[in-house]
Parts: C-alpha cells; structure tokens; sequence
C-alpha cells in the first residue's frame, strides 16, 4: 500500500530549505511521531496515527523503501508498505 506523508523537519520557524539524502534518512530513522503532520493513502487520511501505523513507517524507512521531496522544513514522503 502506497502511503503519502508529510512531516516538520527542525523547528516550524527556522526551517532548512535542504538536506542531502544522508541526513534525510538518519533524521526519518529518529523521526518521532508528533514529527508526522498527515499521512493519506488513496482512499484514508489521518492526523494522528496509531503506533501500530507507525512503526510500520518506520519499518519501511528502515529498508530505504521511500522517495522524498522538501521545501521550507516539510518533507513530503512516499513510503511504499507491504500489507498482509
């Protein structure tokens, strides 16, 4: 399942405008859960996710299995998960 999430990198007023791929990936391998502004599939939308939801993010970042873009702080991350 295809999963679109959008999360605040740093502080929300003096945001970065870039990191490289490196320090994108070690940032979402300690991203905490209130980092994660909204997560959407194709047909849910949520603002506060269950923990079950988010180690399965995790667990997905953990394996490199995402594409990401950001501006101005926010990272818009596509994450691919496997569900049985």
């Amino acid at each position: 399942m295809k999963f679109s999430i959008e999360a605040l990198i740093g502080d929300r007023y003096d945001a970065t405008d870039s990191l490289d791929k490196d320090q994108i990936h070690n940032w979402l391998l300690n991203m905490q859960k209130n980092d994660i502004l909204k997560v959407e599939t194709a047909d849910e939308y949520w603002e506060d996710i269950s923990e079950q939801l988010f180690e399965l993010i995790k667990t997905g970042i953990g394996r490199n299995n995402y594409e990401f873009n950001m501006d101005k702080g926010h990272l818009w991350l596509n994450l691919e998960i496997p569900i049985e």
